[in-house]
């Protein structure tokens, strides 16, 4: 409807114009193109709002918005009006409209929409996408977004809708269906709805399309338009021709949200496409739980699912359930409804003639299988006839569905199992451990009886079956109680029908959950993976398996052969059988393979006996329940799931006389009525080997004689159980046999079947396997589940693998297959253990040898890289089949590969252990006639060498991926592959698939792979916590089978050696468990069993390694001992007990258990008491033993480790209830295992657990340590390493800021002393002072401790570094007391001259102002007034002069030499003062002139050895002592020379103390040696020269600055300017005011200076990064620094005087700093503090004025509180004023302007000054930020007795011993081999690692590695052995070979040779590794 007389053109040009108005509902209203141009031509645009039929609507003015390109030009929004829900912009509408070529996005407030559901409420639509065209809703899927409650449809007619092609038609939205075309042009129409996300054609024309591009326009215009599946609800068309813009701005917004929400976009919005057709935000609010729940499977995570739920807005469950029922049970109906309908059409389809191949038909029989919600590999076989597959479904759902169904939905939701059903619930679902694993495992409500008898199944208790959980609460009521009465009662009452107990039940429900049912619905509720393993669990149980399962929902019959494929049985055949030799025949099978005979037990009717019963009598003796009967607890008639069911079992033989068979039978059991599975029956008939039927004669029925009837022709054996009759007469001699049941002993029953049975199969040749009956299965049409698409792809990609190796010789295989882990790994190993045991091999150095090791490590990988590039075909197309295809497959893929790589190995290894063992037993016979056997042993170490080989499994290909990785790393090639291996492991890994970590044929650890695959867990899962749990034991004592049956994992378990090396797998903690415990997964670590046989003779070692390995990774260990004697494993537990020790000395926090498998019921407490108290006696005397090869203080085994012999000894019974091969695992052995899981669960916490990154740490640093066979000596706690160093950068943060505010006050304090306003400094003050801030830094301190990732680490050094901080500030306190101490003695001696200064300065003043006074008329030219001046100026300074004593010049030099003759008294002084010698200490590295030893012990070189005479170390201690004295004398001089103040004989003497005073105090000390006279006169009289010059220099600079005639005249200018103001007619006040400025300059000068120092202190820490961290960094740079200037003369004084060098570079880096560019930054600096300080002048200015003011005061009230306020900011006395303070001055206010010119004046000449270099004191600058800085980065300045390298810890005066992370080669300090001039190429690091000996005298020789008992300085030192060297100082001796040799006149040959790999190191390659 158009409506003329409503709408005014915008644009004011007074037409009029109508706009057809939307209908009430209107959903949308369509703006095109030409709609926006004004009507009335004038070129103005305008927007229409949407309106409703007849409503008035409101035009918006272009004023209204703003345009979002900041153009300043404005355009208008239309505004959806009442009903409309959104307003589509095309994409024109969305560039800007101003012109400017900017786009921006249409916001809609709020008011612009009404509610549809008339509740007056108003809200906001998210802008429609660009070029929509409709969104439709549907009224039941549409809230209204007010939140009313109420909820609206919106209605579309025809006119509604415009065409989104612009071709001016309309339709509407019930015409869509009508007039889609087929987009694959077939001329058919289909409906929108029927788009899915198949992309299937909807009109069968076979063809496929692309749902966006193809859709033709429904208005038949030719155009095409894109409809991406709609929201939940609506369907959305977009316009073709512009979606772009508005869908990249929806794709953000719904990133944004999946974002907000802490999910990943790029991972989730691909499946919320796929999932729900989700590409919007907006469709967001529509998401329900349904929804949900097809995403969830996609979480890997718990938090993913809770994250989502946030997303969706998502309720939890438990507070929906209610609703949730009544929505399952909707769609359960409404299911029903569509397969009777699809059925119903199909059985048409049938009679008309069409079958399964028809397209139409094919639709509806998807349809079917849809609403039944049947997966696709569970549906009926193509093959299957329509008919068939009708009946099959017509009778499931016309009989079976409406009860059944009921009844088995029930069953899933009362056991909590609905959401898994169908084979939802995987191996990762049960396989956690989560808070049951701390509690009792009892069912406490039907709900947790499925995942409880899951986990008693997986802890291999087979009463798992005998958990129940009763509906009532008297269920177990099975009687009613017989009433009270008060009378006697007779027999006939008390049977009397009223009072017969009637079982209570509820009606329609059972009274409680059948066992089997628990068990079946867990079978259709599993994948396929997940009942395979519990089939391994049922298996080991001795329990049945399901062969045949009937669907309960489709009756199709189920053959899980997968789940039969991974078993393997052993058995030994018995030696009564004629075929067999008296010892019988070992077995071991594949059952999937094995044919074996089979006997079918089947029933017909119900029978008073049980054929299960009989079954199980029948196979096993100790009467265990194998097929679960009706005698079974907890049995019922009420049973759901085993109808139809046929179970297998197998009769292993033990090759004993009691054996039942004398070899493997396998035995059916078809539950319920045979007569009513058919199917069932035909597959047995074919399978069995004999029939054995169970009934009566009225089962003999039409069906029951039909069956019997096929039986009786079938020429397999038959055996009738006749239940109904006692004895069977005739004679039974053939085949066909009938045995009498009815009231037969059961053992003699039993007994005739067992001879009746092994009689017929001793006539029948017939046998089967698992294998042969898959293919009956298939050809019967059952459903297989090795038919699944991934089953068949894994299978076929293993297949076609391993197809090239059946035709290779087994031994061979890994050789040609596998190069990489042969020979070439091994000699790799060997040589990398050689690095850590390094020996002396002929006449070449450790450092060459080491170098040459290494040389064949490198050329050893790339050998293997030869060998392993280009792939072999093997290996390329393994690796392709991990990496291409999808998690399925590849798990199929896998598992095929394990059990096909077993099938072609077993054999083989078999024959060769059978031959071992013959040439074994040979041998020994002749060993015990006394003949040769030599050829015999080589005969078997050839087969033990061909077995080796000839072991191939899916480990070894792991492990080649392995080596492959690490030779790519090893040589640093960038082949893609090397980042991808790692991620193959880590899925592994993640899957709960076991990873090698210790490869057990190499003994070694592959470091570099481990910790990539480590890294790549990190990177998918995040930096974990877990707990780390390592188990020891010697062979074959049940570790993994403890493992397995604790955390349900599948190491490898079987007899003899089973796992080689280490192994780790990761078990998932469940959240509630993790949130209690802090962790998040355990980390199971299982190794090869110790005293390991086949590993020859290094057996020891082996284990000692292994153990030390093991334990020091686990966070706890378990220790395994078969039987209760530990006697066995005594070796063991030695090395396990040093191992602990070991730990508790790195503090590693070792934690074990102790668990005693195979022990008998104990029941009497005392025996199990002596047990425990004999085994912790035996560990006391084993602590002892190793407490003493350790030398350490521990006397038992509880100073080592915490334990209590009542909670870590575990006794565990027998694992077998019986004899095997029959016999049920025993159920003490079960709770033995939850009893261990309970405690060991429980001791967890945060303080032993591990994140990933640290585990793999403490691997690299464990093995490292290993490698050189002393785990205290060698190894680096790297976690804690790296936790100190950070520790150290805070450290030097916090003494930062107090040493920073240290200098603060330092500053304040020196003002005021300087002001005078200050006397004295009291330490009380101080620490007053510097309270606040210690307070602020400890609380910090406090926070890093205990909030830090490593504060478990750091906790230990907490009261060390809360005791060095105070330290550090006492130091502080005491250093600045004692400063000011001297400084304030030093004033108070200038006091006297000060105020003689202050006199002369008055009179001067007073005689300057009388002149002027009286010159002042007269009116002086310049040059007048300067003679008059000088007149004034001559005369003052006369009398000045001639009232001052004259003054007395000292000759600091002549003084210095009379007080070193007096006071050394020595009669060379002069003759060493002449000849100069001492000038030469300063850099001299040889004292020996200067020292006497005591006893000359020798140090030399044996076989040989590096060797440094005690005379060569006491010249290095010498040195060290003589650069400390020089270090301290150079201090003290520079003290004095700040202080400003003048020289005294007493610092001379003062210097001569010190000296002296250190040399005594180092001789106390140092015993071995003195120094003789000429050591300290010589050192008096360097330093004293020194000091001698800057006392002179000072003297003089003082004489200067004191003299009142010098100082006077260095203020004549001044003077001379106020006189000159006088002259002029100044003011007093101007006067004053330029008096104070003149002061004023010089102070403000100083005190920027002193600022600037401190700032720029604080700069260079922050910004320079030489400085911004601790002294390790700054020596780091410094080297890079030499490397870049290739100085030698700067590399010598750096390694020999590292302090003073570290000083110069200092000073060095202060001035490129400061001084570099056009613009130095000190100059900015300056400015800026000359800033600052000009606003606190001129606040004091300000502030100054009004306090007098206030106080009527007059000019000294002024300078009083002026100086006042500036005592703590300037050096600025007052005292300096009083010559001016009595100026007649009396306007305040005029003074304050005065001083504010004059300050104006002050800093722009300073500005002028500081904005030039020349005219700034550069020195000053410089020498207060360079102490700073060294001060604060001044750590230990001890060098290595060796080599001379720093000890790089940051904190003076540290606590523990020195150490350096890289050590230099011995050479570098001029070390030499004994008795020869060949400087030392060895590095400590190398030589403690090596075999070299040091002799410390002729009587004491020991290992170099036992350096520290060499004398006291070597003990402080703590070198570990390491492979690894930092290539700078291997550089340095290359480049500066020859400057070396010049140096120390010696050569680096013979043992000092230079290794070739040296030279080739370039100074780029150096200065990294300084990094």
């Amino acid at each position: 409807m158009q409506v003329r007389q409503e709408l005014q053109c915008s644009c004011r040009s007074g037409r009029s114009y109508s706009v057809p108005a939307g209908q009430t509902g209107a959903a949308v209203f369509l703006q095109v193109k030409q709609e926006l141009q004004c009507p009335c031509r004038s070129d103005r645009s305008y927007s229409v709002p949407a309106g409703q039929a007849g409503a008035t609507v409101s035009l918006q003015v272009r004023q209204e918005l703003q345009c979002s390109c900041r153009s300043d030009r404005s355009y208008s929004v239309p505004a959806g009006q009442a009903g409309a829900t959104v307003s589509l912009q095309v994409r024109q509408e969305l560039q800007c409209s101003c012109r400017s070529d900017r786009s921006y996005s249409v916001r809609k407030v709020r008011q612009e929409l009404q509610c549809p559901c008339r509740s007056g409420r108003s809200y906001s639509v998210p802008a429609g996408q660009t070029g929509a065209a409709v969104f439709l809703q549907v009224r039941q899927e549409l809230q209204c977004p007010c939140r009313s409650g109420r909820s609206y449809s919106v209605r579309q007619v025809r006119q509604e809708l415009q065409c989104p092609c612009r071709s001016g038609r309309s339709y509407s939205v019930r015409q869509v269906r009508q007039e889609l075309q087929c987009p694959c042009r077939s001329g058919r129409s289909y409906s929108v709805r029927q788009v899915r996300q198949e992309l299937q054609c909807p009109c069968r024309s076979s063809r496929s399309y692309s749902v966006r591009q193809e859709l033709q326009c429904p208005c038949r215009s030719g155009r095409s338009y894109s409809v991406p599946a709609g929201q939940a609800g609506a369907l959305l068309l977009q316009v073709r021709s512009g979606g772009e813009n508005n869908s990249d701005q929806d794709q953000e917004e719904l990133k944004k949200k999946l974002a907000d929400v802490g999910i990943d976009p790029h991972v989730w919005l691909p499946k919320l496409r796929e999932e729900l057709n989700i590409t919007r935000a907006q469709a967001l609010q529509h998401v329900g739980f349904k929804d949900y729940q097809k995403l969830e499977h996609c979480c890997k995570q718990e938090w993913e699912k809770k994250a989502l739920k946030k997303l969706f807005n998502i309720q939890e469950r438990q507070n929906q359930s209610k609703q949730l029922q009544d929505e399952r049970l909707e769609v359960f109906k409404k299911r029903q409804e569509e397969a009777r309908l699809a059925l119903t059409e199909l059985q048409q389809m049938q009679e008309n003639g069409r079958n399964r191949n028809d397209a139409i038909v094919k639709e509806k029989e998807q349809q079917l299988q849809s609403a039944l919600q049947v997966p696709k590999e569970y549906w009926v076989r193509s093959g299957v006839p329509l008919k068939d597959l009708i009946e099959s479904m017509h009778n499931q759902s016309e009989r079976s569905i409406p009860l059944q169904n009921k009844k088995i939905s029930g069953l899933l939701k009362r056991l909590g199992l609905q959401d898994y059903y169908p084979k939802k619930m995987t191996t990762p679902d049960i396989l956690v451990i989560d808070k049951s694993s701390l509690e009792e495992c009892q069912p406490s409500t039907e709900q947790e009886l499925s995942f409880l008898f899951l986990q008693k199944l997986l802890m291999l208790d087979y009463r798992a079956r005998d958990m129940f959980c009763t509906v009532k609460s008297h269920a177990n009521q099975t009687l009613r109680s017989v009433p009270n009465v008060t009378g006697k009662m007779n027999v006939a009452d008390f049977f009397s029908k009223s009072n017969t107990g009637k079982p209570v039940t509820t009606e329609g429900e059972p009274e409680h959950i059948h066992p089997m049912d628990i068990q079946m619905a867990i079978f259709h509720c599993a994948d396929s993976f997940l009942w395979q393993y519990i089939s391994t669990k049922l298996s080991f149980c001795q329990y049945a398996l399901p062969c045949l399962v009937p669907n309960p929902f489709t009756s199709q019959i189920e053959f899980p052969s997968w789940s039969f494929v991974q078993l393997k049985k052993s058995w030994k055949c018995s030696g009564k059988s004629g075929q067999q030799s008296k010892t019988g025949k070992s077995k071991s099978h594949s059952l999937y393979e094995a044919e074996l005979p089979t006997v079918s037990f089947i029933r017909f009717g119900r029978s008073s006996s049980s054929k299960s019963q009989i079954l199980n009598a029948l196979m096993n003796a100790q009467k265990h329940h194998t097929f679960f009967h009706r005698h079974c607890k907890g049995s019922s008639a009420t049973g759901l799931l085993m109808d139809g069911v046929v179970e297998i079992s197998w009769y292993f033989p033990g090759g004993k006389d009691d054996d039942v068979f004398d070899d493997c039978v396998a035995f059916t059991n078809l539950h319920g009525d045979a007569r009513q599975h058919e199917k069932q029956l035909e597959f047995l008939f074919k399978a069995a080997t004999i029939n054995v039927v169970l009934l009566t004669d009225s089962d003999l029925n039409e069906k029951g004689n039909a069956i019997l009837q096929e039986l009786l022709n079938s020429p397999k054996p038959l055996i009738c159980l006749c239940a109904d009759r006692e004895v069977i007469s005739e004679e039974q001699h053939g085949t066909k046999v009938k045995i009498g049941a009815k009231s037969r002993n059961e053992a003699d029953l039993v007994e005739d079947l067992v001879t009746t049975v092994k009689r017929l199969l001793g006539t029948s040749k017939h046998t089967s396997s698992i294998k042969t009956c898959t293919g009956i299965a298939r050809k019967l049409g059952f459903l297989i589940d090795e038919d699944n698409e991934h089953c068949k792809e894994g299978k076929s990609l293993a297949e076609a693998l391993l197809a090239p190796l059946r035709n290779e010789k087994l031994s061979v295989i890994k050789e040609k297959y596998l190069p990489l882990q042969g020979d070439l790994w091994h000699k790799w190993c060997k040589k990398n253990k050689e690095l850590t045991h390094l020996q002396i091999k002929g006449n070449i150095s450790i450092e060459q040898h080491k170098s040459n090791i290494e040389q064949d490590k490198n050329s050893l990988r790339k050998i293997q890289y030869s060998r392993a590039f280009p792939l072999n075909n093997l290996i390329k197309t393994f690796l392709m089949n991990l990496k291409s295809n999808s998690d399925a497959t590849k798990m199929f893929f896998l598992k095929w590969m394990e059990m096909f790589l077993h099938d072609l190995t077993s054999d083989q290894l078999t024959v060769l252990d059978e031959t071992q063992h013959i040439k074994w037993s040979e041998m020994q016979k002749l060993k015990q006639k006394g003949k040769n056997i030599e050829s015999f042993r080589k005969e078997l170490e050839g087969l033990s060498n061909e077995r080796n080989a000839s072991a191939f499994s899916l480990e070894h290909l792991l492990r080649e991926i392995g080596q492959i990785y690490e030779a790519l790393e090893s040589l640093s090639n960038k082949n893609d592959l090397r980042f991808s291996l790692p991620e193959i492991a880590a899925d592994l890994m993640i899957s709960g698939y076991p990873v090698e970590l210790m490869d057990g044929d190499a003994s070694h650890v592959p470091l570099k792979w481990i910790s990539a695959v480590l890294d790549k867990v990190i990177e998918k899962l995040g930096d974990k916590r877990v707990f780390v749990l390592s188990v020891l034991g010697i062979q074959s004592t049940g570790k993994s089978t403890l493992l397995n049956a604790m955390f349900g994992l599948q190491f490898a378990v079987s007899a003899g050696r089973c796992t080689r090396g280490a192994f780790m797998q990761l078990v998932k903690v469940k959240e509630d468990l993790s949130l209690q415990k802090s962790f998040d997964y355990v980390l199971v670590v299982d190794t090869e069993r110790l005293r390991t046989l086949e590993l020859g003779k290094s057996t020891l070692n082996h284990d000692s390694e292994l153990a030390t390995f093991v334990i020091g990774l686990g966070n706890l260990t378990l220790i395994n001992i078969f039987g209760e004697n530990p006697s066995d494993m005594q070796d063991v537990l030695q090395i396990a007990v040093q191992a602990f020790l070991r730990k508790k000395h790195v503090k590693l926090s070792p934690s074990c258990m102790f668990v005693h498998q195979n022990v008998g019921e104990i029941t009497a407490g005392e025996k199990n008491m002596e047990g425990r108290r004999r085994l912790l006696e035996k560990l006391d005397d084993m602590t002892y033993t190793a407490a003493k090869q350790e030398v350490c203080e521990v006397t038992c085994f509880s100073d080592v480790i915490r334990f209590d012999v009542n909670t870590h000894i575990h006794y565990f019974a027998h694992l077998w209830e019986g004899n095997p091969p029959m016999a049920p695992p025993n159920p003490s052995y079960s709770e033995n295992v939850q009893k261990l899981k309970w405690v060991l669960l429980s001791s967890v916490s945060q303080q032993n657990t591990l994140k990933i990154s640290e585990f793999k740490t403490r691997i690299q640093d464990l093995w490292r340590a290993l490698l050189a066979e002393n785990f205290v000596f060698s190894f680096k706690n790297t976690p804690e390493i790296a936790a100190y160093r950070k520790l150290e950068e805070k450290y030097g943060e916090w003494t930062w800021k107090l040493r920073s505010h240290m200098l603060d006050i330092e500053n304040k304090l020196n003002n005021r002393i300087e002001n005078g306003k200050l006397e004295s400094v009291e330490r009380t003050y101080l620490e007053s002072e510097m309270q606040k801030e210690y307070k602020a830094v400890t609380q910090e301190m406090e926070c890093y401790f205990s909030e830090d990732r490593d504060r478990e680490i750091l906790i230990q050094w907490k009261i060390k570094i809360e005791q060095k901080l105070a330290d550090v500030k006492q130091e502080i306190i005491g250093e600045t007391k004692r400063k000011f101490d001297e400084l304030v003695r030093l004033r108070k001696s200038c006091w006297d001259l000060d105020e003689k200064k202050s006199k002369y300065e008055d009179e001067l003043l007073k005689r300057s102002k009388g002149l002027a006074l009286r010159l002042k008329a007269k009116d002086l030219d310049e040059k007048r007034l300067e003679r008059e001046f000088q007149a004034l100026w001559i005369d003052w300074v006369y009398e000045v002069s001639s009232d001052m004593p004259p003054v007395k010049k000292t000759d600091v030099i002549i003084e210095k030499e009379q007080i070193l003759i007096e006071r050394l008294a020595n009669e060379s002084v002069n003759l060493r003062m002449e000849r100069g010698s001492n000038q030469s200490l300063r850099s001299a590295l040889d004292f020996s002139e200067y020292i006497l030893m005591k006893k000359e012990p020798i140090i030399k070189k044996l076989n040989p050895f590096a060797a440094r005479t005690t005379k060569e170390e006491a010249n290095q201690l010498t040195i060290k002592l003589t650069q400390d004295i020089i270090h301290s004398i150079t201090e003290s001089i520079k003290e004095k020379e700040r202080a400003s103040v003048d020289y005294s004989p007493s610092f001379i003497h003062e210097i001569i103390n010190n000296i002296v005073k250190e040399i005594q105090d180092f001789q106390s000390k140092e015993k071995r040696f003195v120094f003789n006279n000429d050591y300290e006169t010589d050192l008096c009289l360097m330093l004293c020269d020194q000091a001698a010059q800057s006392f002179q220099k000072m003297h003089d600079a003082f004489q200067k600055a004191n003299d009142p005639r010098t100082y006077l005249t260095s203020k004549k200018e001044g003077y001379f300017s106020i006189f000159r103001t006088f002259c002029r007619g100044a003011t007093s006040t101007t006067v004053l005011a330029d008096f104070v400025g003149n002061k004023l300059k010089e102070a403000i000068r100083q005190a920027v200076y002193k600022k600037t120092s401190k700032d720029i202190a604080g700069e260079m820490r922050a910004d320079n990064p030489a400085f911004n961290s601790n002294r390790s960094n700054l020596e780091n740079h410094i080297l890079a620094s030499l490397a870049d200037e290739d100085n030698f003369d700067k590399f010598m004084k750096y390694i020999h005087f590292p302090k003073q060098h570290f000083e110069e570079f200092i000073s060095q880096s202060v001035d490129r700093y400061c001084w570099s560019g056009e613009n130095p930054r000190i100059l900015q600096v300056f400015r800026e503090n000359l800033d600052s300080f000009n606003s606190s002048v001129f606040c004091t200015i300000s502030k100054s004025t009004k306090v007098v003011q206030d106080k009527n005061g007059d000019v000294p009230m002024w300078l009083d509180e002026f100086c006042s306020e500036l005592k703590d900011d300037l050096q600025f006395a007052r005292s300096d004023l009083k010559s001016v303070e009595y100026q007649d001055i009396k306007d305040i206010n005029f003074l304050k302007e005065a001083m504010a010119t004059v300050l104006e004046n002050v800093v722009a000449d300073l500005r002028k000054d500081f904005s030039m270099k020349s005219s700034t004191n550069k020195e000053a600058s410089r020498t207060k930020t360079q102490e700073i800085l060294f001060k604060q980065l001044c750590g230990c300045w001890e060098q290595c007795p060796f080599c001379s390298a720093m000890c790089t810890n940051t904190i003076s005066g540290h606590d523990g011993d020195h150490s350096v992370t890289f050590h230099r080669p011995q050479g570098i300090s001029g070390v030499k081999w004994h008795k020869t001039d060949n400087l030392i190429t060895d590095i400590c690091s190398s030589l403690v690692g090596s075999d070299c000996r040091l002799l410390v005298s002729e009587d004491n020789i020991i290992p170099f590695k036992n350096y520290r008992e060499a004398g006291p300085r070597h003990a402080k030192w703590n070198i570990t052995p390491d492979s690894s060297s930092q290539l700078y100082w291997k550089w340095f001796v290359c480049h500066f070979q020859t400057n070396l040799e010049e140096k120390y006149s010696m050569k680096f040959n013979g043992l000092g040779e230079i290794p070739d790999q040296w030279k080739t190191i370039t100074k780029t390659a150096a200065i990294e590794s300084l990094q």
